[in-house]
């Protein structure tokens, strides 16, 4: 690694000092803290992984297993469907951009509805793949890279991407500067303080043993609660024009199995609607100066 981790001295949110570790785990050779901030009450991994450590942990085989025929289709294609009616009950036409789209499963699956949609791939293999099979239009690279288009869009698309990002608030506020004014952001990642998360929390501290599978540090810079979401929305720019809640997707065997059996009936559609762990946000850009 050509970068050194550095501790986080304040909440990256908030900027106060105040926080706590809740929990360790080492992975890539690094002990990482998920962290709570005592203000404001985001959860946030400490280090903040480097850029390096970003690029090794979504390089190479990331994605692998979805560049095959009808293998997207089956792991997210109905996921992306409940989305697409989600959307089309706001906006039910229009230009749209998928951020972090993987293989390009949803901008190919919103163009067949109508949608002038395209992606944007990180990975330069899943990029090239989704272009080729699908034909949809998917470029490789970063939020960043796409400021030439600053109010071309009417949705903007983040499925399960920006908690994975090194600045989530700033990722917000470029995707503002992407949509017209009005324009929809569909933003979706864990509710870190749902009943299944504290769940395997307590389960983790009581067995002494990492089985807190709804926390995704260091993978996801930041995790959430309602709260701390509605908050980075607002800082963004952006009003929640709606809120559902579904549940995350698991496979799990063995033993793992076995333990997770008291909060499997959370599975379940009518207390996934109600208590599920995913949040989905659909946000509107409010009015204002960029």
């Amino acid at each position: 690694m050509g970068q050194s981790v550095k501790s986080l001295r304040r909440c990256p949110l908030c900027a106060e000092p105040q926080w706590r570790a809740v929990f360790r785990r080492e992975r890539h050779g690094v002990v990482w803290t998920l962290a709570h901030c005592l203000d404001c009450g985001l959860y946030f991994t400490d280090p903040l992984p480097t850029r390096d450590q970003m690029a090794q942990f979504y390089s190479g085989d990331y994605h692998a297993e979805l560049r095959q025929p009808g293998a997207a289709e089956k792991e997210f294609g109905a996921k992306f469907h409940r989305y697409i009616v989600w959307i089309a009950s706001y906006l039910p036409s229009g230009r749209c951009l998928d951020v972090g789209c993987a293989t390009g499963l949803f901008p190919h699956m919103l163009r067949q509805k109508g949608y002038e949609a395209e992606g944007l791939e990180l990975n330069p293999a899943s990029a090239a793949w989704g272009a080729r099979h699908y034909g949809v239009p998917v470029r490789c690279g970063k939020l960043e890279d796409a400021g030439d288009n600053q109010g071309a869009y009417d949705l903007i698309t983040m499925t399960d991407v920006v908690e994975h990002t090194a600045d989530p608030l700033e990722q917000l506020r470029l995707a503002r500067r992407l949509l017209r004014p009005g324009g929809y952001l569909l933003v979706t990642f864990p509710n870190i303080s749902s009943i299944e998360s504290r769940y395997y929390r307590t389960l983790s501290r009581l067995l002494r043993r990492d089985v807190w599978l709804t926390c995704s540090a260091p993978y996801h810079t930041w995790e959430f609660t309602p709260a701390t979401a509605a908050r980075c929305f607002a800082l963004a720019g952006f009003e929640i024009a709606g809120f559902r809640r579904s549940q995350l997707r698991q496979t799990l065997s063995g033993k793992l199995r076995i333990l997770s059996l008291p909060v499997m009936p959370l599975r379940l559609s009518f207390a996934a609607h109600r208590w599920g762990t995913q949040m989905e946000f659909m946000l509107r850009r409010a009015a204002g100066e960029d």
